[in-house]
């Protein structure tokens, strides 16, 4: 499908922070019209003005339903939980996904596109994984999370895809960059662990390579990662040597998540992004932490 195929279309956001955004103003750049659900008025107001149609609602509420007044042709859910807890992964991702998918029920003949994590998968020991490997629940948070899934895959519409994303970075949302240049001098966490990183432009590529693809593509799970994992101490060091500031030291301890995970480890992993690519032909434009933080650094 062509750039211009889009013009007309009408997307459903639901989740308008950093990336559904993101995705929501380059469908307005595309020619598309935009509706999309927050529960902040005021940030409703705000976001009328730049040209988005706006409905004042929690996804978990049916009565935005009748607010769509317009066939929709794609759906982005990219809820988030709002640091409200497990409470808040039952809502966002449990109950706003049954509200969706019920919406989904009626007269949606689109695509919808699921933005999960790859927290899903287990820690491992620095070996790779795929959209294959066996679910083993790390926390509550991973159940709650496979557990979305799992009800979009058993009952969503005809055309759906769930994107596991790595860790996101990018303009405004680069925390390790900030704890380098503000020269922390001990980190949290160990340094021998494998760092999964996505950047932000480069999951909204993904996400319009699934609206755009065959059908074949469809209707099945893909990570969405860069293609070369790199261990965190190689990726702080580049960093510091980059920005001109002092290595810093690591310090498990430090770790506040560390202390709640099984055995206290950390994830190691390396995420596969192949079957994406495979699918799509998509390509990640910034393939390595490299190419992504030299931008941001400037």
């Amino acid at each position: 499908m062509e750039k211009n195929e889009f013009k007309g279309k009408h997307l459903l956001v639901c989740g308008m922070g950093y990336l559904g955004k993101r995705i929501a103003r380059q469908a307005l750049d595309r020619g598309m019209r935009v509706t999309a659900l927050t529960r902040s008025a005021e940030k409703a107001e705000a976001l009328r003005e730049e040209g988005y149609e706006m409905i004042v609602a929690d996804l978990v509420q049916q009565g935005w339903y009748q607010d769509v007044t317009e066939p929709v042709d794609c759906i982005l859910n990219c809820v988030s939980a709002g640091g409200d807890g497990v409470e808040g992964y039952i809502r966002a991702y449990i109950e706003g996904m049954h509200s969706l998918l019920h919406y989904c029920a009626g007269d949606f003949n689109g695509r919808l596109v699921y933005t999960s994590s790859t927290g899903v998968y287990p820690f491992s020991d620095g070996e790779i994984v795929t959209e294959d490997t066996p679910f083993e629940p790390q926390s509550e948070t991973s159940e709650i999370l496979k557990t979305s899934e799992g009800f979009l895959q058993q009952s969503g519409p005809d055309h759906w895809a769930i994107l596991r994303l790595a860790g996101i970075y990018g303009p405004d949302r680069h925390y390790l960059l900030n704890q380098i240049r503000s020269g922390e001098s001990e980190l949290s966490g160990e340094g021998d662990n494998y760092l999964n990183l996505i950047h932000v432009d480069d999951i909204c590529s993904a996400i319009w390579k699934i609206w755009e693809a065959d059908e074949s593509a469809l209707n099945t799970v893909y990570n969405v990662s860069d293609d070369q994992p790199a261990l965190k101490e190689e990726v702080v060091s580049w960093l510091a040597e980059k920005t001109g500031n002092p290595m810093p030291r690591f310090n498990p301890k430090k770790s506040i998540r560390q202390r709640h995970l099984p055995n206290g480890k950390l994830p190691n992993r390396i995420i596969s992004n192949k079957k994406l690519k495979d699918a799509t032909r998509w390509q990640p434009r910034y393939p390595t932490y490299r190419e992504g933080f030299s931008d941001l650094i400037g």
